[in-house]
């Protein structure tokens, strides 16, 4: 005897069409948050969780095209009262709310439904939609494990309103319909969370505020020995939190845009996470505390951020055109200095930004569409050329206010060199 229901198919691609919805809507909201999030930790969280939202996204979307062929509304201005909801949420008052929003309220409530999806369903006429879902189910958990491991640490934020947010919030999301829907209009007892104003990423990316305060990332002169070029690289790369917090704001910025360009954004902005993860750690390894002995600043941001946020595209996709190469040659240098950490690294760098080239010309056609090829080599060129020319400048002018990381940089770097000499 059969347990589960009998459901057609009209019926199943409604239902994982609105699970597309959840899980695209809110890693939008992810997205556009991260940018301002200042915990180190919750920002780390976010962008991997960004990119595993945005393939499980994908593989919804896929599945519920199978289901309705050939119909292909799958991103049209459907379910719009829950998308309403989902794209107030960055408008949490603190790191600690929105991760409870998002991680308390809606990503148990998907897990559940999905469960439960499963459990009614003909394992062999939905027989596609138990592999997905199959899939989904363990890194979504995983995703909740990950941040039940963090939430502990997010004192700052955490009270009594934060709660109140998640059980508002939960009310809201079944008056509009649920995980599962039909999409319903949540009505006036509702108005005054529809009536907060709309969610702008901030003019640059949020940093721990126990970090100390700085100018820009880069050392005011060359490294004088091997060990000091590798604390340099491993400073660059850690400090590629910008280049994370680009294509996250574009996720959330740009609103209607063709599908594939923000599953290519999510994926970009968890590899200049990694890439930032990588500095970390190799920097943490050779005793260095981040944000404390050596600069975690948004420099790119505060440079570009009110030329718009195509300036910061664009100047992100012409410092990646150059990056194969240089990642390259700094992996055949680590190797001749036998860092093998280092030189894996900048190698899997390499391997990334091949990839990002094509992810960012096709964001900046999208952003510009009216550009042709020549405006954008002439553009992409004059906004690194102008960044070039500011590091500069600064470092000439005494304007980089690196003297006291410089001083703790130097220390450490003899305090290594006497722990492990050549």
């Amino acid at each position: 005897m059969h347990t589960f229901l009998l459901r057609d198919v009209d019926t199943a691609s409604e239902m994982m069409r609105r699970c597309y919805r959840i899980v695209k809507e809110s890693m939008r909201s992810m997205a556009g948050y991260m940018v301002k999030m200042q915990s180190w930790p919750g920002k780390k969280m976010l962008a991997k969780h960004i990119w595993l939202d945005a393939v499980h996204a994908d593989w919804l979307r896929t599945r519920t095209l199978e289901l309705r062929y050939p119909r292909v509304d799958v991103d049209e201005d459907s379910d719009r009262h829950l998308i309403r909801v989902l794209e107030k949420l960055p408008n949490a008052s603190s790191d600690a709310e929105f991760l409870s929003l998002v991680y308390t309220v809606i990503k148990p409530a998907l897990l559940e439904s999905l469960r439960a999806y499963l459990a009614q369903s003909d394992p062999l006429d939905d027989a596609p939609s138990h592999i997905v879902l199959g899939r989904i189910l363990p890194e979504l958990e995983m995703e909740l494990h990950e941040y039940e491991a963090l939430a502990s640490t997010l004192t700052a934020g955490a009270s009594s309103s934060t709660t109140a947010a998640a059980q508002e919030l939960t009310g809201l999301l079944a008056a509009c319909g649920g995980v599962f829907g039909p999409d319903r209009d949540p009505g006036e007892a509702f108005a005054a969370y529809f009536g907060r104003p709309d969610y702008v990423v901030p003019s640059e990316g949020g940093r721990e505020p126990s970090w100390s305060p700085a100018v820009m990332q880069v050392p005011p002169r060359e490294p004088r020995n091997p060990i000091e070029r590798r604390v340099w690289i491993a400073i660059d790369h850690a400090n590629e939190v910008w280049a994370a917090e680009t294509p996250a704001a574009l996720i959330w910025a740009y609103k209607g845009l063709a599908w594939p360009l923000y599953l290519n954004a999510a994926r970009w902005c968890y590899d200049e996470m990694r890439h930032a993860m990588m500095g970390e750690q190799r920097l943490a390894a050779m005793g260095f505390e981040i944000g404390v002995d050596y600069p975690m600043v948004p420099d790119h941001w505060r440079t570009y951020s009110h030329r718009g946020l195509g300036s910061l595209l664009l100047l992100l996709h012409g410092l990646e055109q150059k990056g194969p190469l240089n990642k390259s040659k700094m992996k055949l240098e680590l190797t001749e200095q036998h860092d093998l950490e280092g030189a894996q690294d900048c190698d899997y760098d390499w391997a990334d930004e091949s990839g990002h080239i094509s992810f960012g010309l096709a964001w900046i056609k999208a952003v510009f569409p009216d550009w042709s090829k020549e405006r954008i080599m002439a553009e992409t060129q004059e906004i690194v050329t102008d960044w070039v020319d500011w590091i500069k400048r600064y470092h000439a002018e005494g304007l980089h206010q690196y003297d006291g990381f410089m001083a703790r940089i130097e220390g450490r770097v003899a305090d290594y060199m006497e722990a492990y000499p050549a």
